[in-house]
């Protein structure tokens, strides 16, 4: 060894870590060190730099670690060294593990982490072919003292983490006993290195060692009982505590690196389940915490056969285990105490709510599941327990459990025997709701505290809560009801009739008068409706099975009649808040499936939504001013869409009164009354067009009715959109009449040309009236080719489609010549005639931009529609909305079946030529919606 070399190092080390050091310096004094590396007596340089006899500083010390750490893993096996020397080194990691660190209190976790990784390297290399006694080696440090003990239990953390090892570890870490009865032969076949050959491993020297994992246990509760012992005396030695508690961790940190993987049998024979529970109970944060991820690690396994499940949760499903575990959550989160956690404890208690719900998800409501555990009831109060927490985020993990029971048919009927526990639940649930999102009106609650923990956001939130009510809390309602029925809608009944007699205070109110929907009132509110939705919802699929296996006769019908009641008593309740109506509505779609089976109030039902559609504020007139106020919007879009829903789900009971919905609707469509915007409009006929499509009845009864609802649109498309050239298409697009205005502007106003003031109706009034023909067939043609896909070979929708074929044509013809004609219209030749201040409708819209690289892009407000700034961007976006809706209606029309590719002559030849004959005019935003059709068809 260089004494200068020495030297030389710890200069460099000097530099590199002194901050007024110069960036020159320091990469010269880097590239020094990173020189030693290749130095053939690096490993040599290394000792003597890490061991604490020769008093180095830490940094130096962790370079010499270094060192022997980038000799073992990167040229151990380029035969660099040869065998003496190897074993020259691999004597250096043994004597800096034997004498080479500080005691346990002194010493830097960093420096025992890096000397326990280099034995484990070493070991990872040498044993147990060229290193048989490593284990001996182990166990006589293990006893040595405390300061090695943790060296031993990093080394062997480490070494468990290393999968390709794990089966020579299986021979050392598990007793001989247990491994003769799981290896009757004696022997295990191990060819992980090439170089190894196949080595046999024996159950090592000694017939009865009793192995690692014994070992740990008995040191664990050694060191907890030690704790334990010092903390109730009244002059404690804090170094003692200190010692064992650093040790117990040590040694649950390497149990977790094991229990994931470790023979069944040898966790049963170490009794580490009683002792894992026990440690729960320990004052001590990091003790438990450990504890816990060990449990996690047990219950997160799988098991091959019923008998080894049984055999490995004996302690806790027939023993005191579960006790102990029920009394640990008392410990920290006692029942009826408002206890508030924050940061470490509550970090537990989620890993311990995580631990719990795994159990029961994974080894309770497992498939095979036959018998129920002794300790079931003390597990499911313990899971109810933990499910009351106020933080969401808690109740969220064990909900997981209360899903995958409901899910077990064992374990769901085991639940549905045991008495009040289901009403418990959904009062749980219902409680649950109330408190998923934070009110505008707060005041401090337990569950705000854990929100402001578990959220940086009010928007991360309310997503959170979303999620947490759609995909657990609903589902779990719905499954509760279907086990008892009756029990369940008694309770619902007596509880929203409570619900509909509380009235908001003043505080619940915005400026305008309408109730705010985070105002505590509302939140509480549609909880509550939501927990009745969910309700009727289970209740109606029940019902509506023809089998009524879970049901019998006598209960269905009380259930109906009381369906029908509180059917009744909802439609006789009238709000005058828009936002209670519109919750309101969403609650009468929950009877959907309960009016299929039984429709004595459906005409009832019809009408109260009907009111919904066509409502409107006193004095407005929907065709002098469409823009209604966005929640009136909301309610009357929300009722022709529910009126859609109902039109596909129960298409011939409504058949049965189609007359009477089509004379209404046609009533309020009529344009002179002025009742409903033109995208209502729509809808309605679409409601109208899913009674007749989805209905069973004959196809010669279903013409006459669909071509009354889509012969005149489809007319009036052929009238306005109809275009055989690019010159007609402009002129009637209104680009002329606007081309014409602005020459028609003096030399010396055209300055002032962009404020001018135009007739925005004369111009864009037929384009509206394309865009909603458009648009209506569209969506037409989304319900009826969506319903097809989804239900896959039903007989009705393919016979139905056949109510298209007389259509098909007309609707192909205009698309494509409107297709020809929108992409023309970005061949700059076509506007050498118009004036420069028309050319930009053709550049890219901000939306058009957003949409090509996937980003959602709000629209752009123009200060006044009617400038020319404001047509010209109409005009844009009318010639965006034009292109996408042909490109979809284009993608729609093959999902009708073969009657699309005989509706013209050469169709095939049609489509190439309309779609790509101007190709070298097709931008980015073509490109795109054009693959997206390709990509739908051959997804679909």
């Amino acid at each position: 060894m260089d004494n200068e070399v020495l030297q030389n190092i710890v200069q460099a080390l000097d530099i590199i870590y002194n901050p007024s050091t110069t960036n020159e310096a320091r990469i010269k004094a880097q590239e020094y060190c990173d020189s030693i590396k290749d130095h053939l007596s690096s490993p040599i340089y290394g000792r003597y730099l890490a061991h604490i006899e020769n008093n180095q500083s830490t940094i130096l010390r962790h370079f010499g670690l270094h060192l022997l750490e980038n000799a073992v893993k990167f040229k151990w096996n380029d035969r660099i060294y040869n065998n003496e020397e190897k074993q020259q080194i691999r004597q250096i990691i043994i004597e800096l593990v034997e004498r080479g660190t500080l005691d346990i209190l002194t010493e830097q976790s960093f420096i025992k982490e890096k000397v326990a990784k280099l034995f484990a390297e070493i070991a990872k290399k040498e044993w147990p072919s060229r290193w048989n006694d490593m284990d001996d080696l182990l166990q006589r440090l293990y006893n040595e003292s405390p300061t090695r003990q943790e060296i031993v239990l990093y080394i062997c953390r480490y070494l468990a983490e290393e999968i390709e090892i794990r089966d020579s570890l299986q021979c050392v870490f598990v007793s001989s006993n247990i491994l003769r009865i799981q290896y009757p032969d004696g022997l295990k076949k191990e060819s992980r290195r090439e170089d190894s050959g196949n080595v046999i491993i024996m159950f090592g020297d000694n017939p009865n060692n009793e192995g690692w994992l014994i070992r740990w246990t008995r040191s664990l509760e050694q060191s907890v009982g030690e704790w334990q012992n010092q903390k109730q005396l009244l002059n404690p030695n804090p170094q003692i505590i200190l010692i064992q508690e650093k040790l117990a961790i040590s040694i649950l940190n390497t149990l977790a690196a094991t229990l994931d993987w470790i023979l069944i049998k040898s966790i049963v024979e170490s009794n580490i389940m009683f002792i894992l529970c026990n440690c729960l109970l320990i004052d001590c944060h990091g003790i438990r915490m450990e504890a816990i991820e060990c449990l996690a690690k047990i219950f997160s396994r799988n098991f091959q056969t019923v008998e080894d499940r049984a055999m490995i949760f004996e302690p806790l499903f027939e023993g005191v285990c579960m006790d102990i575990l029920y009394n640990a959550y008392i410990k920290i989160q006692p029942v009826g105490k408002e206890v508030l956690l924050e940061n470490d404890e509550y970090t537990y208690l989620k890993g311990f709510a995580e631990t719990i719900t795994a159990l029961g998800v994974k080894h309770i409501c497992h498939k095979n599941i036959s018998v129920m555990p002794g300790q079931f009831p003390k597990y499911l109060e313990l899971i109810y327990t933990v499910s009351k927490h106020p933080s969401n985020v808690i109740t969220s993990i064990s909900l997981e459990f209360w899903q995958a029971a409901m899910k077990n048919n064992f374990v769901s009927r085991i639940i549905k025997e045991q008495e009040r526990l289901l009403i418990m639940l959904l009062e749980l649930l219902a409680e649950r709701l109330s408190i998923l999102f934070r009110p505008s009106d707060p005041t401090e609650t337990p569950s705000l505290f854990y929100m402001d923990l578990d959220f940086d956001s009010d928007n991360d939130c309310r997503i959170f809560g979303q999620s947490l009510r759609s995909t657990k809390i609903i589902e779990i309602i719905k499954s509760v009801s279907v086990l008892r029925p009756i029990e369940v809608f008694r309770w619902i009944v007596n509880r929203i009739q409570i619900t509909f007699n509380v009235k908001p205070n003043t505080e619940s109110f915005d400026v305008n008068g309408v109730v705010k929907p985070d105002s505590g009132f509302y939140i509480k509110f549609d909880a509550e409706m939501i927990l009745m939705e969910s309700i009727v919802i289970g209740l109606g699929k029940l019902i509506k099975n023809v089998d009524y296996n879970d049901i019998n006769s006598e209960n269905r019908e009380q259930i109906v009649n009381g369906m029908n009641n509180l059917l009744q008593m909802l439609l006789e309740i009238k709000y005058e808040d828009v936002l209670m109506m519109h919750r309101y509505l969403t609650a009468l779609e929950a009877f959907e499936d309960f009016l299929q089976t039984d429709s004595r109030l459906l005409f009832q039902m019809l009408q109260k939504i009907f009111t919904f559609v066509t409502f409107c504020p006193s004095g407005h007139n929907v065709s002098a001013n469409p823009l209604l106020p966005f929640p009136i919007k909301r309610l009357r879009f929300g009722a022709v869409t529910t009126l859609i829903k109902f039109g596909v789900a129960m298409p011939d009971i409504l058949m049965s009164i189609y007359s009477d919905i089509s004379s209404y609707i046609n009533g309020i469509i009529d344009k002179d009354k002025h009742l409903v915007t033109g995208k209502e409009k729509s809808c309605l006929l679409e409601f109208l067009l899913s009674i007749v499509y989805f209905a069973n009845i004959p196809l010669d009864q279903k013409k006459p009715l669909f071509d009354s609802i889509v012969s005149p649109v489809i007319n009036n498309l052929q009238n306005k959109a109809t275009v055989k050239s690019i010159q007609e298409f402009l002129d009637n697009a209104g680009f002329n009449s606007l081309a014409k205005k602005v020459n028609e502007t003096n030399q010396r106003d055209r300055a002032n040309v962009y404020n001018l003031v135009f007739e925005e109706d004369r111009i864009s009034k037929s384009n509206r009236t394309i865009t909603w023909l458009l648009t209506t067939i569209l969506s037409w043609l989304k319900r009826t080719t969506d319903y097809s896909s989804k239900e896959g070979s039903n007989t009705i929708v393919t016979e139905a489609s056949k109510l298209w074929q007389q259509y098909i044509p007309s609707i192909l013809t205009i698309t494509l010549g409107l297709i020809r004609a929108l992409h023309q219209i970005w061949n700059m030749e076509t506007w050498r005639d118009f004036p420069v201040e028309l050319h930009s409708v053709i550049s890219l819209s901000n939306e058009d931009k957003a949409k090509i690289i996937g980003m959602p892009q709000k629209s752009t407000t123009i200060d006044s529609q009617h400038s020319f700034f404001g047509i010209i961007d109409l005009l844009r976006k009318w010639l965006s909305t034009t292109r996408i809706d042909c490109y979809y209606i284009l993608g729609r029309l093959p999902l009708l079946g073969s009657n699309f590719y005989t509706a013209l002559p050469n169709v095939n030849e049609l489509l190439a030529q309309s779609l790509f004959e101007n190709v070298e005019w097709i931008n980015n935003i073509h490109w795109k919606y054009l693959l997206n059709i390709l990509n739908f068809h051959y997804y679909h």
